[in-house]
């Protein structure tokens, strides 16, 4: 695969698909955080702080391609 072939729009769609992949992740890890039984164990991980970043990332990568593929660009 040549990467030098891929347009702007790809690249962002690529990076978007990804990071909404990891926000949904972080979203089942968090909701399993949330509902477990042993309330004394809980998680160094900030499940829902990365669950929130991952998602706007992906919102805004996921426009900027649909914009660009919509532009002709």
């Amino acid at each position: 695969m040549d990467f030098d072939s891929l347009s702007l729009m790809t690249e962002f769609a690529g990076v978007g698909a990804v990071a909404l992949a990891c926000g949904l992740l972080a979203g089942l890890r968090e909701r399993g955080e949330r509902r477990r039984r042993d309330l004394d164990r809980i998680s160094a991980v900030p499940w829902r702080s990365i669950s929130a970043l991952c998602s706007m990332l992906a919102i805004i990568c996921l426009a900027t391609a649909a914009k660009l593929y919509f532009a002709g660009a």
